[in-house]
């Protein structure tokens, strides 16, 4: 027969291992329910992410269409209709990135919910934590690929129908007519000797031997005074002085 110290040494931790269990299973409730919180919170934030990441994708392909659309289109230039061709080309390639950034998405949200699944249900529950958080986190990167991705298609678009419309190019402009071709001497460097504005008449380039004169010779390189000479050679000498130059051009 046990003595009554024994039994009561017994009831004792009996007691005690009664208590701790109780408080094991207590903690092991609290920190389950944190988890479960934490994956859960991980589900919405995955979800969120894939429906903004289906929404882009969707622009993405709108865009796309839309720069299909101006290629397709006749173009008012041979250039207009390659540009736009290769914008359609980059609008499309861009809808392909959003599409497979939704699916990355929707991989992150299945990571999440698979975590969140054994968190309340699994009999190991550790490190369901981690992987929800980094299902969350491939959501959203995909998420934001796949907006990327769409301001990329739909500015792909935009240029693809300017190119479409692109007008071409205005014609060169017409060489400025040569002055020595014609005749006329402009003055530049010499503007005193200038007789005239009306002609621009630089007497000293004209006056090639530099007698103070102007022969018909000399005169040759200019069609109006030619024209003009024996109005303008006022003594009748066959030479142009400046002052018989300057009274003409007056």
């Amino acid at each position: 027969m046990q003595s009554p110290i024994r039994i009561q040494l017994t009831l004792a931790i009996l007691a005690t291992l009664a208590f701790a269990g109780s408080a094991i299973a207590q903690d092991s409730g609290v920190a389950k329910a944190k988890t479960v919180k934490k994956t859960e919170a991980a589900v919405k934030s995955a979800t969120s992410n894939a429906i903004q990441a289906d929404t882009e994708a969707e622009k993405a392909k709108a865009a796309a269409d839309a720069a299909l659309r101006a290629s397709n289109a006749p173009a008012v230039t041979s250039e207009g209709e390659a540009a736009a061709d290769t914008h359609a080309s980059a609008a499309t390639s861009a809808a392909e990135q959003a599409q497979d950034a939704a699916v990355q998405a929707q991989t992150g949200v299945a990571q999440t919910q698979s975590a969140n699944a054994i968190a309340n249900y699994g009999i190991n529950r550790g490190g369901t934590e981690a992987t929800a958080a980094q299902g969350a986190a491939t959501a959203s990167m995909a998420a934001q690929s796949a907006a990327d991705a769409a301001a990329q298609a739909q500015a792909a678009a935009g240029a693809a129908q300017d190119a479409s419309q692109m007008a071409p190019p205005p014609p060169p402009a017409a060489p400025a007519p040569d002055a020595s071709a014609s005749g006329e001497v402009n003055v530049t460097s010499h503007p005193g000797n200038s007789i005239s504005s009306n002609y621009h008449v630089d007497f000293d380039a004209m006056d090639s031997n530099h007698d103070g004169n102007i022969s018909r010779a000399e005169a040759k390189g200019n069609a109006d005074l030619m024209r003009e000479f024996r109005v303008v050679d006022s003594n009748h000498n066959g030479r142009l002085s400046k002052q018989e130059m300057s009274g003409w051009l007056d």
